[in-house]
């Protein structure tokens, strides 16, 4: 199916306006992209800062009671409790309980919520507080735990864990843990341990401002979670993969999907030095890109005024550009409407101005040849129709007297009577002066005459199926459409073929605002190559048939195109039936389409006998 073509204006403002917003939107992208990269990049080093404060901050709380902890460890009642070395059973409860008031008046002047815990190097254990306890209350206990080994490698230095403590309950805790020694020998004297509440980070957390929204977290050196802004987070250990990403020395802000929900957030960290924690802080990307977002719809909005004022000025110079075309055009288009008509007017452009004056002295000189090429052309096309007509009538003449002769020959008086009724009835309607087009209800009774002469002939060594589509009997078609049809099956297909019944199959039906009239048999048929080679024969225009398979099918084909336009014609094909399919095409319903020409009319038909 041909598509129509696209006007030159259609085709100016859709090239045009398309350049237009391309340039418009490509431009504003790029700003967006820009001030959006920018926006990021200072997001990410306040986000940057803000997380090493909180790192900063929290590496002071817990240097403040490492210090602590350290002068314990290095008093002198303190150090001559550990060295004693006296087994557990044996220690008088009065020595123990005065150390215990000694560790407390130590540690109320650096914080009352916090517990100081010792073990001796035989397992005995001291306290600073009878609220907060140490959540393992045996020292074979501590040492089960993961953490207990790394403490034990880092030389008297502190580490820092999470893990559970005893107040009332349990409750989640920092533990800092170290090896004590002596001073003067660097011999193990037992472990301290001190604990607070993880609540002491909160305040920590809530003094650092924070312009965008954001989850926090703190992870221990081990892979646990510390501190979280989420409570449930607290104590349970980190997501691996981002574990394993900060020990790799990652970028301090990248993108990361969370283990919980799969979402994708923005991640910035600050790992540190003294305590090997890393503070995390997670925003979530529509949080950091709001003011990018902004500038975004700022965007928007500046492309959308911008596509429509270059929509306004292109269609504006597209009509103005187009306008002489689209008038040459219309006058060209009346051509073959209203005539030849010179078109006089002024326009600006100098090359269609001199466009429209070539244009003016050709259709001065164009209407008197069109005049005399009209009758000449008109007399050579309905002269070669006649002859079309002329060549096709003699072989179907010759081949049904043929027909009469053999029967005759037979001694069948009473058949050959029948059969010269039906070929006379033939001629009349083949040379009817009337018009050249009938209904194709009086074609199908002429094919059935024709049968009756074959019928006469071969008895019942053939059988046809004839197949009509109701409403086709007033179809109007060219006289003798069928009958060389269903000759061609004869002649060249089945009597080819002398072995086994004949069939032919006729079949008229609708397709696609089109008359198909299909004829097949099961005759001897051809190879596809000389299938291909028939057909291209058939359709050449320079010349009538001159050999070949078929019984005046060149000739059917061009009264056909010669009737009703190109778009009629025979094609052939392979039958299922075993022979040949040839397959006739006509408009629907085209009776109203073709008439004599009027000049030839006024001489009196067409002189075809």
């Amino acid at each position: 199916m041909l598509r129509r073509p696209v006007p030159i204006f259609v085709q100016l403002l859709a090239g045009m306006f398309l350049i237009a917003a391309l340039a418009i939107a490509l431009t504003n992208l790029l700003n967006y992209r820009m001030t959006s990269q920018i926006v990021l990049n200072r997001t990410a080093s306040y986000t940057q800062e803000s997380v090493e404060q909180l790192s900063a901050k929290i590496d002071v709380l817990l240097r403040q009671y490492d210090q602590a902890t350290q002068m314990v460890a290095f008093d002198e009642k303190v150090l001559a409790a550990l060295k004693a070395d006296v087994p557990p059973q044996a220690a008088e409860p009065q020595v123990s309980m005065d150390l215990n008031r000694y560790l407390a008046e130590k540690i109320r002047y650096i914080a009352g919520d916090m517990l100081l815990h010792l073990f001796d190097r035989n397992g005995h254990a001291y306290a600073s507080n009878e609220s907060l306890q140490l959540f393992w209350r045996m020292a074979d206990d501590v040492a089960a735990v993961s953490w207990y080994s790394k403490m034990q490698t880092l030389d008297g230095h502190m580490l820092w864990v999470y893990g559970p403590a005893w107040r009332d309950g349990e409750i989640p805790a920092i533990i800092g843990a170290r090896k004590l020694k002596d001073p003067s020998s660097l011999t193990p004297l037992g472990d301290e341990f001190i604990v607070f509440p993880v609540d002491k980070i909160n305040r920590i957390i809530g003094e650092t401002g924070q312009r965008i929204e954001r989850k926090v977290q703190v992870m221990d050196s081990i892979g646990n979670i510390v501190y979280s802004t989420v409570p449930r987070e607290i104590g349970t250990a980190a997501d691996v993969g981002l574990f394993s990403k900060f020990g790799r020395n990652a970028q301090p802000f990248f993108e990361w999907k969370t283990r919980e929900d799969q979402r994708q957030v923005l991640v910035s960290y600050a790992k540190s030095s003294y305590s090997g924690w890393t503070t995390i802080a997670y925003f979530k990307p529509e949080a950091v890109n709001s003011e990018a977002s902004q500038i975004w719809a700022h965007a928007l909005l500046t492309m959308g005024a911008g596509i429509l004022i270059a929509l306004v000025f292109v269609t504006y110079f597209t009509w103005t550009l187009t306008k002489p075309i689209r008038l040459l055009a219309d006058g060209m288009n009346r051509l073959r409407k209203e005539g030849v008509k010179p078109i006089d007017k002024p326009f600006a452009s100098r090359e269609i101005t001199r466009l429209y004056a070539n244009y003016n002295a050709l259709v001065e000189e164009l209407e008197d040849v069109v005049e005399r090429l009209s009758e000449q052309q008109i007399t050579v096309q309905w002269a070669q129709l006649v002859a079309l007509k002329a060549q096709f009538r003699p072989h179907f003449l010759y081949n049904s007297l043929n027909l009469i002769y053999w029967t005759i020959e037979d001694e069948r008086p009473d058949q050959a009577q029948a059969m010269t009724l039906a070929l006379s009835e033939l001629l009349r309607y083949s040379v009817h002066p009337s018009t050249d087009l009938v209904t194709l209800g009086e074609d199908m009774e002429q094919l059935n005459r024709y049968l009756l002469l074959q019928r006469a002939r071969y008895g019942e060594k053939f059988q046809v199926s004839i197949e009509v589509e109701d409403g086709l009997e007033q179809q109007r078609v060219i006289r003798l459409v069928l009958q060389p049809l269903v000759e061609n099956a004869f002649h060249h297909g089945l009597e080819q073929q002398e072995e086994g019944d004949w069939q032919i199959r006729v079949r008229i039906y609708r397709q696609d605002g089109m008359v198909k009239c299909s004829v097949e048999d099961n005759g001897v048929g051809m190879t596809q190559e000389a299938l291909q080679m028939l057909e291209v024969s058939i359709h050449q225009e320079q010349s009538f048939e001159k050999q070949g398979r078929g019984i005046g099918l060149s000739n059917l084909h061009k009264q056909l195109q010669a009737f009703f336009g190109p778009s009629s014609g025979i094609s052939l094909s392979k039958s299922p039936l075993g022979g040949l399919q040839v397959m006739l095409s006509l408009p629907l319903h085209t009776s109203e389409l073709v008439t004599v020409p009027p000049l030839l009319s006024k001489k009196g038909g067409t002189g075809a006998a």
